[in-house]
């Protein structure tokens, strides 16, 4: 039976060779569960009385591969060998299964299914599924629920904020924006996607006020996403009252010291000390 399993998280927000522990939860605890739908019931030892039952599942991480959110472990059964569950394949079923191209899954396991394509972290696209020993991959793609809105627009907006962070690899930026309701008193963060050719600009506005105009991309409820950046200018250059500059200061030339005799103030400093 094939237990190698890795899992590949996609999509615009997902930082490169990492995985935040709660996110990967969200997406492995279900997984173990539709794992488990698959396989057969079977009878419990003979110390143990009742009826058959499914083996429990694990996920055990084994590691994150660099370059990319891949998460690679081995599913544990505690599946005793029998006749009911020779040659079972439940990694190779459910990535089938997802692919098209085997017979439907169990509604059971197609129920845990849904639960990691509506509960997908933010920024995440799709979730990629891989037996690398056969060589099969499935991808479980974001599903809302079903009384929640799916529309997104765009519209063109100005944000005024201090540019906190930039990715200049990945060409995203964060913009500190205050909030504009007495409720939300904590100031909010917007991401930020902008063309190689304003690089420059926003490395001269870091950690400044700026004023960003550009398209604006909306949730269902109205609430800015996310900006693509057009024009970005300061507004307002705080930085020597949040950041002070250092108190280094260099002797005028009247402090200096010159023609100074090392020897002499080794020998000194010498006898001082012993004395």
């Amino acid at each position: 039976m094939e237990r190698r399993l890795s899992i590949r998280m996609a999509g615009p927000e997902v930082p490169e060779g990492k995985f935040a522990l709660r996110d990967l939860q969200r997406i492995v605890h279900p997984l173990e569960q539709a794992v488990r739908a698959l396989l057969p019931a079977s009878k419990p030892d003979g110390i143990q009385k009742g009826r058959p039952r499914k083996p429990q599942v694990r996920f055990l991480l084994s590691a994150i591969e660099s370059g990319s959110a891949v998460a690679s472990g081995e599913i544990d059964m505690d599946l005793e060998p029998t006749l009911e569950n020779f040659g079972v394949e439940p990694l190779v079923l459910l990535v089938e299964g997802l692919d098209g191209t085997s017979a439907q899954l169990p509604e059971n396991s197609r129920r845990h299914l849904d639960r990691i394509a509506q509960n997908l972290p933010t920024g995440v696209d799709y979730v990629e599924l891989t037996v690398p020993a056969e060589e099969k991959s499935a991808r479980i793609y974001r599903r809302r629920q079903p009384d929640q809105p799916t529309g997104r627009t765009e519209k063109a907006a100005t944000l005024s904020g201090r540019l906190m962070s930039i990715d200049f690899r990945n060409s995203l930026a964060r913009l500190e924006v205050q909030a504009e309701r007495r409720q939300q008193a904590a100031a909010q963060m917007v991401l930020l996607r902008f063309p190689d050719e304003l690089a420059n600009d926003l490395q001269r506005c870091a950690r400044q006020q700026v004023s960003v105009h550009g398209v604006a991309m909306l949730d269902a409820g109205g609430e800015i996403e996310s900006l693509n950046v057009q024009r970005i200018h300061i507004t307002l250059d705080d930085r020597q009252s949040l950041w002070a500059p250092k108190r280094l200061r260099w002797p005028t030339p009247d402090e200096r010291l010159d023609n100074v005799d090392m020897q002499e103030f080794l020998r000194t400093s010498s006898e001082e000390d012993e004395a």
